[in-house]
């Protein structure tokens, strides 16, 4: 099968929606499936990737590391396009490559897939002029174009939901994206801490992983770890990421009196991130602006405890008090719920190993291998007639 994946993020992108499109063409390509990625052109970064072309693109000057694609200047793309004889387009994004992939898709008689990868309305102030209008025009205009498409795919449950009630009416399969099973480390974990440089006070090491951004909703947690500290003085913060919110997230550390408790480690490459997950003693994420959190799960597959926000985008994976522990977005209850888990090993321990099982049933493979199926099924559908009438009888 030859698929076109369609995106706005890609590689060199550290964030999830990258991420997923790496993982799916991957296990696609290694199940013996051709896939086309199409994606924005980043300055002095060449590809490695087969099949990966760049759009024309432009930096945006608000948000760090991103560009946005002009497919409409990408005249020799298109030609390209047309003679590659893809067999089903899935877009990731319902704005800028999202109509385009859409129109190619009719123009080429495939199926258009759409996969909703973000809670727009959490996104508005990435936009020219920020306003509650804004993000419901936003968040409006990504439901409609969902009901364009042939076939949309959510991340969770809860993401399927909130897509019918608002209106969207087409197929919608929730496929997650799955995480790799973590290779078994030869070092303990004392030595992975020395090798990184992880501080040695003999506390509890939390563990944030991702980008830091306003809607990641990072200053709850600095809150958070500013009134944990007064009960456990020895605790250790771990922030591994980089994005537009570092500076003034540091200046908040450094105001709340917690900077030598907090540590900003910066970015690291997705492969090499595993070595993080092994040196903590705790995973938290306060975001509620998630489809899914693929570091929740990718935490809970190193058996790494997690205490979240309660949003959509983890209440699929996480059961609260069986495999994890869920907060509500507040300061107190996600301190409080903090400060419970910290004096609590037993809990800890439960969750560690329970979050483990429950992540290991959602590998990257077997999501591609799902994925694919619903390919199938839009490529090949049953004729109605041979659908057999059901019929009860008494």
């Amino acid at each position: 099968m030859k698929i076109g994946f369609f995106t706005c993020n890609a590689s060199p992108l550290l964030n999830g929606l990258a991420v997923s499109i790496q993982q799916f063409a991957l296990h696609m390509r290694r199940l013996g499936h051709r896939v086309f990625i199409f994606a924005p052109r980043y300055p002095d970064c060449p590809d490695v990737e087969p099949d990966t072309y760049r759009f024309p693109s432009l930096r945006v000057p608000t948000h760090h590391r991103y560009a946005v694609p002009i497919p409409a200047v990408a005249v020799g793309l298109h030609r390209l396009i047309a003679r590659l004889g893809l067999q089903v387009i899935h877009t990731h994004h319902p704005f800028l490559v999202g109509p385009y992939a859409y129109r190619l898709a009719r123009r080429l008689r495939v199926p258009c897939v759409f996969t909703y990868h973000t809670l727009y309305e959490h996104y508005a102030h990435y936009l020219p002029v920020v306003s509650p209008m804004a993000a419901r025009v936003a968040e409006a205009r990504s439901h409609a174009f969902a009901n364009r498409a042939d076939l949309v795919i959510a991340p969770t449950s809860g993401v399927q939901e909130r897509l019918r009630r608002h209106g969207v009416t087409v197929p919608i399969e929730v496929i997650p994206t799955g995480i790799e099973p973590p290779e078994e480390s030869k070092e303990s974990k004392a030595q992975i801490r020395r090798r990184l440089g992880v501080p040695e006070d003999n506390g509890p090491v939390l563990l944030y992983v991702g980008r830091l951004a306003r809607e990641k909703n990072l200053g709850l947690l600095l809150r958070a770890i500013h009134a944990a500290v007064r009960v456990v003085p020895n605790l250790t913060l771990l922030v591994v990421g980089e994005g537009d919110d570092e500076r003034s997230l540091q200046r908040l550390a450094a105001h709340l009196e917690i900077a030598d408790r907090v540590h900003f480690v910066g970015p690291v490459p997705h492969q090499t991130v595993g070595c993080w997950y092994q040196a903590a003693d705790l995973f938290v994420f306060p975001s509620v602006s998630e489809t899914q959190g693929l570091v929740v799960l990718e935490a809970m597959a190193h058996g790494l405890p997690v205490l979240a926000v309660r949003s959509v985008g983890t209440s699929d994976f996480i059961i609260d008090g069986v495999n994890g522990a869920l907060a509500d977005d507040t300061e107190g209850d996600f301190v409080q719920r903090l400060l419970t888990l910290l004096c609590n090993g037993a809990s800890l321990h439960r969750y560690a190993e329970q979050g483990r099982v429950s992540a290991m049933k959602l590998t990257a493979e077997a999501s591609a291998v799902r994925l694919l199926e619903v390919y199938e099924r839009l490529l090949n559908p049953i004729p109605q007639t041979l659908i057999p009438d059901f019929q009860w009888s008494s």
